[in-house]
């Protein structure tokens, strides 16, 4: 169990985790089911540099905002946002599936992942600068969000097929089955929403946020097995980062 934590920190995260680690059935599995974990401490980072700046007599709305998805952005150590801009690079290609997969693995960011990566910052910005400036942002809801989407990631590469027969992720993927990271992962995605209703004494985000979680999964699947043939590595960290980004903006009607 802590292997596998401490493989959720070295592979997902920016925090310098400096041991050689063994990579077994076992730790796989650990790695993946304690992801949601490790974005629930980003995500509480993330806040409590976004509320210290905003103290008394601190920034406001917008700068607030700014730290806020720059502590994600730098706890993440970035592998996420990249993905981000390799998928926008690849479908915008408007190729076949086999030639956006080549486009995926090409470590150059082009224009149309330029552009997807300012879109996705900019919204990002948007969104939490406006529920900032209407009632702040609950630290319980600030932990949720990143956690509910790696939650949803564990759940995703469970159920679908890798688009390819090498690379990092099919390395820890081909080490178990599917279920054995997809129930774990929705386990605590439920339990997760229902901790975090306790905590902020309100049920409706937490309840639409999980399910809003369970339909991104199921369209995100869908989507990429009909445009790349499946997950990849890439593909897994834009999911990462267009559910934060569904999840803040739910979150901004639920208000």
């Amino acid at each position: 169990m802590i292997r596998g934590f401490l493989l959720a920190v070295q592979f997902f995260t920016a925090v310098p985790v400096r041991k050689n680690l063994p990579i077994g059935r076992k730790e796989a599995i650990w790695m993946f089911t304690l992801n949601p974990v490790v974005g629930a401490l980003i995500g509480a980072v993330s806040w409590s540099a976004a509320a210290l700046v905003a103290g008394p007599g601190g920034t406001g709305p917008f700068l607030t905002a700014f730290v806020l998805v720059l502590v994600l952005a730098v706890m993440s150590g970035g592998l996420h946002l990249d993905g981000w801009a390799d998928m926008g690079d690849a479908y915008f290609s408007y190729r076949d599936p086999q030639k956006r997969l080549e486009i995926l693995g090409d470590p150059r960011i082009g224009a149309f992942g330029t552009m997807a990566l300012l879109f996705l910052l900019l919204g990002k910005l948007a969104v939490l600068t406006e529920l900032i400036g209407r009632a702040g942002l609950m630290p319980a809801f600030a932990v949720f969000v990143p956690f509910a989407a790696r939650a949803g990631l564990a759940i995703y590469l469970s159920i679908t097929a890798q688009a390819k027969r090498s690379g990092v992720l099919v390395f820890f993927i081909g080490k178990l089955e599917g279920f054995r990271i997809g129930i774990p992962a929705a386990a605590m995605l439920v339990l997760g929403g229902a901790a975090v209703a306790a905590w902020s004494e309100s049920l409706l985000f937490p309840a639409v946020g999980t399910a809003a979680v369970l339909a991104a999964v199921l369209f995100f699947r869908n989507w990429t097995a009909r445009n790349f043939g499946g997950a990849t590595g890439d593909l897994a960290g834009a999911f990462v980062e267009g559910c934060e980004l569904f999840l803040w903006t739910i979150l901004l009607f639920c208000m």
